[in-house]
This record gives structure tokens, sequence and C-alpha cells, in this order.
């Protein structure tokens, strides 16, 4: 082998804050944050939110952009090499697999819901979900995605999702095998102008409905904004009915600002009408009532995670092509603005009034997080004029976003088996396409009980694994490297200032909020409540079990790739034997 290893870069600085902004931008963005944000009030929930958008995302982003850069020059492009190449320790390498499982094993259930996307465009466009009742809009979903019982897509005979599955099994795997400049940056330089300005003209459509229904005067745009923005409300609740999304009671509808009293009254016969069997009474929410739960916070913090793709490997994979003399500050910078706008501006405003507007709080606040997406908004687009147009672009723009982040969150584990194992690109595509195959078919095999594998993963996974990834990436920052070490870095070919108020947030005030988040959700669900993701396994459901399974057998695969690679073997002349030649 030779002594120097060439590799990839990026053709230009747009190419990789387009692909970063691609990555984050997708299902985290247009199903995830909408969800969270309606199963949590709003308010508060957006607070706790920017919140750790500022003192946990930007800072964390910049961990992880410095960290890559340093360890591709050194020779790494993985999560695990990259670690080993700057601590210079072999615990490293293998603590470093975290960034290369977990995009993985997220991918797992991310390419199933991107057929789910593929599918709905399809049926939207022609035709197929104008239906007259929400039940039925329910049945299609069940159906479509197997939700009735295990298996069923494969043996029931009543879904189309097995085809659009292959679909998103072929397109990403055809963009990834391109490689990086010729693959995932030319798309998302096609991809992501298309997907803003789709999302544009559906929000603009969404925010000009008004008050749809006037037998329901309460359901309207405005009221959808206020119940996203407002941290201080008055909901109307089933005290009989628990949510199960939240441990807290049903939320049916929300009392308009400045609402009369012969309003509120007309407003509570019309829901008691409604909801005949519900005992309904008046619940103020405030904002340190919302603020005061740990888990309100870890979700906030995870949202942030997953939608920025911290702790993913993404980034430190994407930045290890980056040259020295690019600017990985403000292009960090510039990938989470892209991020944030697509989020809040566009995703939150867009999905979280419409649904109030036409189906009411209830409807926003008590689907899962998934169903708000592909339950709700097909009956949002049946129920305004041009709906099928409409309803046809948002769901060409969720399946944008989802290749865009589906071949990102990929790289890492190409990345990893090819400088490993120094296996050719068509040859880690193919090992890895193998163990995502296999881990996509338990997931859409295990459908039952509210799509159990699908929700194990999205929160073992998608929540918890990340926040313990990021951990390790402040961790070798901070203690292994050295601040100093990493903010020089960050410096580097940096257009804006750098001063020590950065190294005061990275050294305590991150860490530190991180650390306490944790404990208090720990408390909360070792004391308080029980979490359901773990009754799950303790109950031994197969549908929390395998998926489980199958992603501890992929890391016990890669670390026995870790083991027997040839390269990055302890004890090495690390800083000559694997820093790489200028790429032509």
């Amino acid at each position: 082998m030779s002594s120097k290893v060439k590799s990839e870069n990026w053709s230009s600085n747009l190419g990789v804050v387009l692909a970063v902004a691609g990555s984050a931008i997708g299902f985290g963005n247009f199903l995830r944050f909408p969800g969270l944000a309606s199963q949590y009030g709003g308010g508060a929930f957006m607070i706790a939110y920017f919140c750790a958008f500022l003192l946990m995302g930007i800072p964390l982003s910049w961990v992880e952009w410095s960290i890559g850069r340093k360890g591709g020059r050194l020779g790494g492009h993985s999560t695990a090499s990259i670690f080993y190449l700057i601590s210079r320790s072999r615990y490293w390498k293998y603590l470093g697999l975290a960034g290369v499982v977990v995009p993985l094993a997220i991918s797992m259930y991310y390419i199933a819901l991107e057929g789910w996307t593929l599918g709905y465009a399809w049926h939207t466009a022609m035709g197929d979900l104008n239906f007259g009742t929400a039940a039925e809009y329910s049945t299609f979903f069940n159906n479509f995605t197997g939700a009735t019982q295990d298996g069923a897509i494969f043996f029931g005979g009543e879904s189309t999702l097995l085809i659009f599955f292959l679909i998103a099994l072929l397109a990403n795997f055809y963009l990834l095998y391109r490689g990086v400049s010729k693959g995932i940056e030319w798309f998302s330089k096609i991809s992501m102008p298309i997907l803003l300005l789709t999302a544009i003209i559906v929000l603009v459509r969404v925010l000009t409905m008004g008050t749809p229904d006037a037998a329901h005067p309460e359901r309207n745009v405005s009221q959808g904004l206020g119940y996203m923005w407002n941290p201080d409300k008055v909901m109307l609740v089933d005290s009989s009915a628990i949510n199960p999304n939240t441990g807290q009671p049903q939320v049916l509808d929300m009392v308009p600002a400045g609402a009369s009293a012969t309003q509120q009254t007309e407003q509570l016969a019309r829901l008691q009408q409604e909801y005949p069997a519900a005992t309904i009474s008046r619940r103020e929410i405030s904002l340190w009532e919302g603020l005061k739960n740990p888990e309100l916070w870890i979700m906030a913090a995870g949202q942030i995670f997953y939608s920025l793709s911290i702790g993913f490997g993404i980034v430190c994979t994407y930045s290890s092509y980056v040259k020295r003399g690019n600017d990985i500050a403000l292009g960090s910078l510039t990938a989470n603005a892209a991020n944030e706008v697509a989020e809040v501006g566009l995703a939150g405003m867009m999905i979280i009034p419409a649904a109030v507007s036409l189906l009411g709080v209830a409807a926003a606040a008590g689907t899962s997080t998934f169903g708000l997406g592909f339950n709700v908004l097909p009956q949002v687009f049946n129920s305004i004029p041009g709906g099928a147009f409409f309803g046809t672009l948002f769901f060409i723009l969720l399946a944008i976003g989802a290749i865009t982040s589906a071949i990102s969150i990929l790289q890492p584990a190409v990345a990893y088996v090819e400088e490993f194992w120094s296996l050719r690109r068509v040859q880690s595509v193919c090992l890895v396409a193998l163990m995502l195959v296999v881990g996509s078919l338990i997931v859409i095999w295990f459908t039952d009980n509210g799509l159990l594998a699908l929700s194990t993963l999205d929160f073992w996974m998608g929540t918890m694994c990340l926040y313990f990834s990021s951990a390790l990436y402040l961790i070798m920052f901070r203690s292994i490297w050295g601040t100093a070490g990493g903010l020089a870095e960050l410096r580097s070919g940096a257009a804006i200032p750098i001063g020590r108020r950065i190294a005061f947030l990275i050294n305590w005030v991150t860490p530190g909020i991180m650390l306490a988040i944790f404990i208090a959700w720990l408390y909360q669900n070792l004391f308080e409540q029980q979490n359901p993701h773990i009754d799950n396994i303790l109950q031994g459901k197969a549908g929390a079990i395998f998926p489980l399974v199958w992603v501890l057998l992929v890391t016990l695969f890669f670390c026995f790739i870790a083991r027997t690679s040839r390269r990055f073997k302890h004890g090495e002349n690390l800083e000559t034997k694997y820093d790489r030649e200028p790429f032509s």
C-alpha cells in the first residue's frame, strides 16, 4: 500500500455547504420537527429548541467540522479513523464507530420513509387520496405502510410500498456510487434550489387559507400560528384520555386569544358535540410549566442534533474532504442557517397552521410524528382548491429532501469500509447496501404496535445515541485534541472572528447544559414515569428487539473490520504515513 493516500475533495466550498445542508434538510425538518413541536404544544418547545440551537447546535457543529478537516488532512474520512488519528489511541478508533453505526442504523428506517414519500407523491398525483373521512385516510396509511400487522406489505396485497422502497434504494446507492463530487455534490446543487422553491409555493398556499370552515371559526391560520409560537395558552383537554406520545391529557382544542365568554361557550359546545364521550376541562399552560419538563428539553436538543446532522458522522466525513484554506466556520453557520429556514420558516409555518386550520388542534397535538405528515396532510390538501397539485408538490419536496439526507447518512459507513479494508467504491457500496437492506426489511416487516421497529430505531438511534455520539465529539475536541488546537483549526481560513468566548462556550456551557438535561431526563424516567421504549424491550416485543439486535451485529462486524484492517494500526507514524497528497 502506498504511503500516501489520495482522496477526493469537494470541487467548491458552495458544494460542501449545499451537501451538508442537504444532509440536514429532510424528514427531520418536514416531519419530525412539526410533529414534536405539535406534540409538545409549541411555545415552550420553540424556546427550548432555539436555546439548544444557539448553545449546543452551533458549537457542536463547529466542533465536528474542525475534527473532520483535521482528520482528513491526516488521511481519515470516517469518525473511527479520524478519532484514532487525532487521539493516537486504539480505544478511540472503536469509540469512533458511533459516528458510523448510528447513521447507518438511522438509514435503515430512513430509506423506508423515503419509500413512503415516493409512494404518497405517486398516489396523490394519481388521485388515489381523495377520501371523504379521516378514517379512510387512516385506513390507507395503515394499508400502505403495513401497520395492520407484521409482514402485511409482503402478504397483504394492498400496498405498493415495496415498489417505491426498491426505487429509493436504487436511487440512493447510484448516487453514492458516483462519489462525493460527481454524486452527492452534483445532486445537492440541483435538488436544494428545487426543494426550497417547492416549499415556498406550498407555504404561500397554506398561509392564504384564512378560515376554511365557517362552522369552526376558531380553526384558522392565526390560531395555527398561535399554537406554534405562543408559550402561554388555554387548552381544552379530555381529562379522561392520555396522549401516549407525551403522557399528558389529550388536547382537543385551544381557546383563541382574546375570545369573549360567548365565543368560548360556543366553542365548548361544538367540541362537546364532536367528542361526546370526552370529559372536557380547561388547562392553562404557562411558559414555566413547559420549560420545567426535562423531556421537552431532551427532545428539543435531540431534534437540533437530528436536523443539523450533529453526531451522525456526516459533517465529520464531509469536512474531511475540505481543503485547509476553506472557511469551515462560516460554512457551518451557512448550512445551519439554511436548515433553520427550511425547518422553522418553511416546514413549521406550513404544516402546523395547515393542520390546525383544517383539522383542529387535536389533530396536530395528538398525531404521531410521522402521522402528521402522512396521515393528516393528505386531508389538508384534499380540503383546499388545487389540493392534488399542492399535495403532489409537497410529497415531491419530501422525496427530494429525503434523498439528499439519505445519501449523506450512508456516506460515513461507505467511507469507513473503503478506508479500513481498502475496498473500491463499488465494493464498499455493495457491502453497506447489504447491511442496510437487511435492517430496512426488519423495519418494514415489524409494523404492528404502531410501527414498532421504526419508532424503536428512531428513539434509540435518532435521539439517545445521537446525544451520546455528540458528547464523544465534544470530549475529543475539548479533552483529547485540546480546545486551543481545535479552535486554531476552526480559525484557519475563517472569515468571521472566533474569540475566547467560543472557547468558554465549548469548554463549559455546552457540556454543562448537555449533562444537566440528560440527568434531569434520567431522573424523570427512573423515578417519575416509565419510558415506553424500555417497556417494549422488557416485555420482549419482537419489533423492539430485532432491529436493535441487527444494529448490534452490524456494530460487531464494524469492530471486526477495524480489528483486521491493515491501516490505522497503533504505533505507526501517523503524521507521515497517512498525510494525503493534494487532490488533482
